[in-house]
């Protein structure tokens, strides 16, 4: 089907996807680009793609074409590849991946589509089994997440909005040892002694993790830094995080 007005309904509905409001009444997102379009795995549901004349033989089931003139229009990015899918939201359940052994991400207030998306990318990467998401963090299905993750949203399970507090405690019931990255601690990553199952905790760069959280995790843990600089972005501290957890985990 061509698509050539700005006003047809398929274009109205990726329009209206750029607010998490109807994002989260549809359980919708929007992917964007060549590559991650083409790698949606077959266990998440994409609704329909939508390219220009560019993509005319692109392979799925609905497919929508339309002008460069409207895709420009519609897309976040200022040179769009011409080609996005509208994708159903999956869900998770949180017993569900707690019931696995591994690493797992705890995210608490953190509001930088890119640091998000980097942490995603990296815990999929090393192989965590789930990532959960604060209230008042970034919604990990805006535009800006979803490209930075670079696919890997489709390949650990997410849960978004959590009550920190209660993960934690639950967690803890699990024998999931729960780590928070805090600079007032002697714990120092490079020699703590990390448990098989374990979560770790990055809060907010400026303003750190909230007291709440900090106050019933099992350990504070900072990274060693021999220069002046007393914190990293958030995302990179995660990854090293990640990186030496697993790298000790794993005996490498």
């Amino acid at each position: 089907m061509f698509i050539e007005s700005i006003h047809n309904d398929i274009i109205k509905l990726i329009v209206s996807l750029k607010e998490k409001k109807n994002r989260d009444e549809l359980s919708l997102f929007v992917v964007e680009g060549f590559k991650q379009v083409s790698e949606i795995p077959n266990n998440w549901k994409t609704k329909f793609v939508l390219a220009t004349e560019k993509y005319k033989d692109f392979k799925t089931d609905k497919f929508y074409i339309t002008t460069e003139k409207i895709f420009k229009k519609i897309s976040d990015t200022k040179t769009p590849q011409e080609i996005l899918a509208v994708v159903e939201k999956k869900k998770f359940d949180i017993e569900n991946i707690l019931s696995k052994k591994g690493i797992f991400v705890v995210i608490d207030t953190l509001q930088d589509p890119g640091n998000i998306g980097t942490i995603i990318r990296t815990a999929e990467s090393f192989g965590c089994k789930g990532i959960f998401i604060s209230k008042n963090s970034v919604d990990i299905y805006s535009d800006k997440v979803v490209r930075s993750t670079m696919g890997a949203i489709f390949n650990i399970p997410i849960i978004q909005e959590c009550d920190i507090v209660s993960l934690i405690e639950n967690m803890k019931q699990k024998e999931i040892n729960t780590c928070a990255f805090s600079l007032d601690t002697e714990n120092l990553l490079s020699t703590f002694k990390f448990k098989d199952n374990t979560a770790i905790i990055i809060g907010n760069e400026s303003v750190g993790i909230n007291e709440n959280v900090l106050n019933i995790v099992d350990s504070k843990i900072k990274i060693d830094m021999t220069g002046k600089s007393q914190s990293l972005n958030a995302a990179i501290a995660c990854s090293i995080g990640i990186y030496e957890i697993s790298k000790q985990l794993n005996g490498k």
